[in-house]
């Protein structure tokens, strides 16, 4: 039906990534305000037998575009198919690489309006709405598509834009899509691939996170932020000025220009919340701060702000941490 939800659900080693699991929350969401169901489109390692478990965070069908561990792009052939099949409202891809890939496809193939990355999704009057901040975060931008543009609406989802909701007690009804004929998609291959550290890996999933700014000093400067990190069993993140400086690796930048997160707890170190840092960690539930400068625009909507020296306090921290662990094993 047209007003069905459709989202992109990738599988790997058998499970569904954590943006399968957001956007089947937020398309069943949607569904709601549409009139229709939450349909995922699963492909990867694993996804013919874990699709019907998305019933459990809101989708209501799921179509299995295969289930091999090769380049998410070989998929965009069936993905187009089935699009086309089931003439739905809109389709939620997640802002990943893989997303993106296959977003693209989508669109370029289909000529159908795109939007994002976006931080915000509804339908209104019948249309995908989408938010998005533009000018540096400075501005959110409200988007839909034209009247009488053609469907599906495509949408770049942020991470973190939709919470994962896990209460449904009924499994998504399976179907499997017919093999698409070869296609200049279909042989693209992997030339080359590196490991990433796991923390750089998870740092969206992270519950705790520890990130550090220009007040670090250098590369040397995050040690003692990974060793609280270390502690606290979470991952370290930085501010685009520590990953621009060459001191952090950029998949660990938080921002506007890099990841969002939404951590139960983050702990920013000599960072000052610029508008750019804000948007891409405002979502953390609790923040504490910890920096030289009391006027410091992060104590701003901080929940907890330490004025002082960060290599003091930080290791003072850690320390206190590990000796209250060291008591609550004995």
């Amino acid at each position: 039906m047209r007003n069905d939800i459709l989202f992109l659900a990738e599988f790997s080693a058998g499970k569904p990534a954590r943006s399968a699991l957001e956007l089947a929350t937020g398309a069943a969401d949607l569904a709601l305000q549409s009139g229709g169901v939450a349909v995922a489109l699963a492909y990867g390692s694993g996804a013919a037998d874990g699709a019907s478990g998305l019933g459990a965070h809101g989708a209501r069908r799921a179509i299995v575009l295969g289930d091999e561990d090769r380049p998410a792009i070989t998929y965009a052939a069936v993905a187009v198919a089935a699009v086309r099949d089931a003439d739905a409202l809109a389709l939620l891809a997640p802002a990943t690489p893989n997303g993106r890939d296959l977003a693209a496809a989508l669109v370029g193939t289909l000529h159908v309006p795109a939007f994002g990355p976006v931080r915000a999704a509804r339908v209104t009057d019948g249309v995908l709405e989408t938010e998005q901040a533009t000018l540096q975060g400075n501005v959110i931008t409200t988007a839909r598509p034209t009247d009488g543009a053609p469907t599906p609406s495509i949408a770049l989802v942020l991470a973190n834009t939709f919470t994962p909701v896990e209460g449904n007690t009924g499994s998504a009804e399976v179907t499997q899509t017919p093999d698409a004929a070869e296609s200049a998609f279909s042989r693209a291959t992997v030339a080359e691939s590196h490991e990433a550290d796991a923390k750089v890996v998870n740092l969206e999933e992270a519950t705790v996170i520890v990130a550090g700014g220009r007040g670090v000093g250098g590369e040397g400067g995050f040690g003692p932020l990974r060793d609280l990190a270390g502690a606290l069993g979470g991952a370290v993140g930085a501010s685009r000025a520590a990953a621009d400086a060459g001191w952090i690796p950029y998949q660990l930048q938080i921002g506007q220009t890099g990841k969002v997160v939404k951590p139960a707890l983050y702990i920013g170190a000599g960072i000052s919340g610029a508008i750019q840092h804000r948007v891409g960690m405002q979502s953390a539930e609790h923040v504490i701060a910890i920096n030289r400068d009391p006027d410091a625009p992060i104590g701003d909507f901080a929940d907890l702000f330490v004025v002082g020296d960060l290599f003091q306090i930080v290791p003072a921290l850690t320390e206190e941490i590990h000796r209250r662990k060291g008591t609550e094993g004995a």
